[in-house]
């Protein structure tokens, strides 16, 4: 069974699901066995949207998580985001400053927060607003 197989069955409405073999086809109950696309099949649009939201959100998480990820979260707020990087950024740096301390990441956070600004400005994302990206 290829992987076009697989996401085609998924969201089929005569898909079945057989313990002891896996996903299979509700007309043959058998593993699907079609050549390019399933003539029978017949689309399940609310799988469909229920797997599109899993992708979406695998996706984020996946944004999220990793070297620099909350700071691609932050770009992802687009003018907000960038604002709070860059107040955070200098708190940090003051707060420092004021112990007799210098750290080195402040003066990146705020470039990164200067740059989710001016993206932010230009793509008319203010608040991080999903349907503008």
């Amino acid at each position: 069974m290829t992987t076009a197989q697989i996401q085609q069955c998924k969201v089929c409405t005569k898909r079945k699901f057989n313990p002891s073999i896996g996903l299979i086809c509700g007309i043959t109950m058998e593993k699907p066995i079609f050549e390019g696309n399933c003539d029978e099949g017949e689309l399940d649009e609310a799988e469909a949207i229920r797997l599109q939201k899993l992708n979406e959100a695998a996706q984020e998480e996946e944004v999220s998580s990793g070297f620099f990820g909350a700071e691609k979260k932050g770009l992802q707020k687009g003018v907000l985001g960038g604002a709070a990087m860059i107040a955070i950024a200098i708190t940090w740096f003051v707060l420092g400053l004021a112990a007799n301390r210098i750290f080195f990441y402040p003066p990146i956070l705020f470039i990164i927060g200067v740059v989710a600004l001016i993206k932010g400005l230009i793509e008319g994302n203010y608040i991080g607003d999903k349907k503008r990206q």
